[in-house]
């Protein structure tokens, strides 16, 4: 990855290239290795913006509240 912290499309569509490349070759366990580690940062990359994302809901759930009460609900999928 590089300095700048990849968007968290970047972040999974990368996973998704690493993925694809473990199902369709035969890898010699060092590039494996590789790219499991690479892989690794891709999904603490997606779990970080996705952390904040939730936090970011329930940030706008407590401000649309009618009767202005300070109310956070879970966001559901």
């Amino acid at each position: 990855m590089s300095k700048s912290t990849p968007t968290f499309s970047e972040a999974s569509e990368a996973l998704d290239a690493i993925v694809e490349r473990f199902r369709s070759e035969s890898l010699p366990l060092e590039e494996a290795l590789t790219l499991f580690e690479q892989g690794v940062q891709h999904i603490k990359v997606c779990q970080t913006k996705l952390t904040d994302a939730r936090g970011q809901v329930e940030e706008l759930v407590k401000t649309l509240q009618a009767d202005g009460e300070s109310v956070t609900r879970p966001f559901e999928v």
